[in-house]
C-alpha cells in the first residue's frame, strides 16, 4: 500500500472543493500524473486548471475550444 501524498502545510488554506463527474479514464489520468509528479491529485488538478488559464482567449475560452459548437442566441424580433 502506498502512502497518500499531501501538500505542504498551509498551501491550500483558501481552496474550495470542486465536485464533478468525469469518465473513469480522465480521473485515472489525473491520478497517474499526480503520482508521477509526486504530488496530490488535488494539486495536480490545480496545475492542470492553471495551465488552462494561461491558454484563455479574450472570449473566455481556451484557444483549442471549438467555437462552432457554441449555442447561438435565438433571434428575437425588435420591439416596434
Amino acid at each position: 500500500m502506498s502512502t497518500a501524498l499531501r501538500r505542504k502545510r498551509g498551501t491550500a488554506m483558501d481552496n474550495v472543493q470542486l465536485v464533478t463527474s468525469v469518465p473513469q479514464e480522465h480521473k485515472d489520468l489525473v491520478f497517474r500524473m499526480a503520482k508521477q509528479a509526486g504530488i496530490s491529485a488535488s494539486e495536480a488538478m490545480e496545475l492542470i486548471l492553471e495551465q488552462l488559464r494561461t491558454d484563455m482567449q479574450a472570449d473566455g475560452l481556451p484557444s483549442w475550444f471549438d467555437r462552432k459548437e457554441l449555442p447561438q442566441a435565438l433571434p428575437i424580433a425588435k420591439a416596434s
